[in-house]
């Protein structure tokens, strides 16, 4: 009895044993017995690897946003006397800091006496505002100063030693009605050497206008020697090398210039103003004439419909937060956008005809110029698809415009901030999601986002349809 007891024991350890090393009995990774808890957990992280897009913002990369970026030029033709004090006050609705008077083309033309543009094809049935006009309505303004008909004459001619004069006088008229203590900007010519200049080559027009230039920002500075208005001279910022040849031609009166009027129209489908290089020209324009004295106004600036491919209304709206994160990073003093009325170009313009409705571009230039401010925070991707700032030392603003992307899942990488709560999560939406170039507003939507263990946050874009601009604004602190 005593041995069967025992070799039934011993025969029940070797089938133990036995089915214990068959391959068919408790292979680890045979799903009927479980997978063992460390190659679980691998597995899951495989199958939750983040394959959308990454951002990263660096807020130890940061520069002071300046208010006056915020501004609009006037558009004198467009804009009635009648009409101003309307568009004003949807200006200071829209977050305008600065107008830039009378505006482009007309300001060539412009009888600052008689508020009228006698000589010019394209002259108004009804006059704009005058000087009076804006100065009661508007705190900050620029003016830009003619040179079209000294530029139009052979230089150093007789013709062109009158217009000279002319012009001189002019700027005293200008300055004196604007008020010398209370202008902000002056801005000398308004690129119209780029323009027909008399019809010479494109070296003689750059010479005839420094000639311009410095005559009369000599003669401003002896009318006006304690002035505190910027005095700039007007260039072309798709060509910074001129700015070097205008240094070394200005004979006279070079301390007298304090930087830089720009025209910064700009585009992601075009070699000659495209986004890539927008920072860089910015930044060589200004200093290539004077890195002592480098003012930055961009005076003229749309994302242009011809270098986007005719991106219009919402479309064109996408295109609004690279370029002001761009002009932060740039150390942009100030900026004009144009137009404000929607007649002067549909579809990129602020306004309606009769202010009555807001476009795209106006509303995230509105939202941006309430929320994009305190310090720029450099933030990279490659495409200049993301736009930050830092509010204050708790305070963080994101814009994640989604152009014409598929939906795709975003993750925001954070360097020196730690994320602790995320207080708005909004995102902005075309009207028609099968017409995004539509004529209408933009709706605005909750969003959802999240935040991991790891500080990161995750969201996804254009799941609805494309020509979304997400904006999160984040609570933390620096680190």
């Amino acid at each position: 009895m005593k041995y069967l007891k025992i070799r039934t024991i011993s025969v029940l350890t070797i089938l133990v044993i036995f089915f214990s090393c068959s391959p068919d009995a408790t292979d680890p990774m045979d799903p009927k017995y479980g997978i063992p808890e460390e190659e679980a957990e691998e597995e899951v992280e495989e199958e939750n690897e983040f394959t959308g897009d990454t951002f990263s913002i660096n807020v130890s990369n940061r520069k002071e946003i300046n208010p006056l970026i915020f501004g609009l030029n006037n558009d004198w033709r467009q804009i009635p006397s009648t009409q101003f004090t309307a568009f004003s006050q949807e200006y200071k609705n829209l977050g305008g800091t600065l107008l830039r008077f009378p505006g482009g083309w007309e300001s060539e033309f412009y009888d600052w006496e008689t508020n009228t543009t006698p000589t010019w094809d394209n002259k108004p049935e009804e006059p704009g505002a005058d000087i009076n006009t804006v100065k009661s309505n508007i705190e900050n303004y620029s003016i830009v100063l003619p040179t079209a008909i000294a530029m139009n004459h052979e230089l150093n001619s007789a013709s062109f030693n009158e217009a000279l004069i002319e012009l001189e006088e002019t700027a005293k008229t200008a300055i004196t009605m604007a008020g010398v203590n209370e202008i902000g900007i002056v801005e000398i010519g308004n690129e119209w050497w780029l323009q027909y200049a008399g019809g010479v080559n494109r070296a003689e027009k750059l010479t005839k206008y420094t000639t311009v230039a410095m005559n009369i920002a000599e003669y401003i500075s002896e009318e006006f020697p304690e002035r505190n208005f910027k005095l700039l001279i007007n260039g072309d910022y798709t060509k910074p090398n001129e700015f070097t040849e205008m240094k070394e031609q200005f004979t006279k009166a070079y301390e007298e210039i304090d930087g830089v009027a720009l025209h910064t129209y700009v585009g992601y489908q075009t070699d000659t103003h495209n986004m890539v290089d927008l920072q860089q020209r910015i930044e060589e324009s200004a200093d290539n004439f004077n890195p002592e004295r480098n003012y930055i106004y961009l005076s003229e600036w749309m994302p242009s419909r011809d270098y986007n491919e005719r991106r219009l209304y919402m479309e064109a709206a996408n295109i609004i937060p690279d370029i002001f994160q761009i002009y932060a990073m740039a150390g942009t003093d100030a900026a004009a956008f144009w137009p404000p009325v929607n007649s002067s170009i549909p579809g990129v313009g602020v306004f309606n005809w009769n202010f009555s409705k807001t476009f795209p571009v106006g509303q995230i230039f509105s939202d941006l110029s309430n929320s994009f401010t305190g310090e720029v925070v450099s933030t990279s991707d490659g495409n200049f698809q993301i736009t930050a700032a830092l509010q204050d030392d708790q305070t963080l603003v994101v814009y994640v415009p989604g152009k014409d992307r598929d939906a795709t899942d975003i993750k925001l990488v954070f360097e020196g901030f730690n994320v602790e709560s995320i207080e708005v999560a909004e995102k902005f939406v075309p009207d028609d999601y099968t017409e995004t170039a539509k004529a209408a507003p933009y709706r605005v939507e909750t969003a959802s986002a999240s935040i991991d263990y790891e500080n990161e946050v995750q969201f996804r874009i254009n799941e609805e349809g494309s020509y979304q601009i997400i904006k999160l604004v984040f609570k933390g602190s620096i680190n």
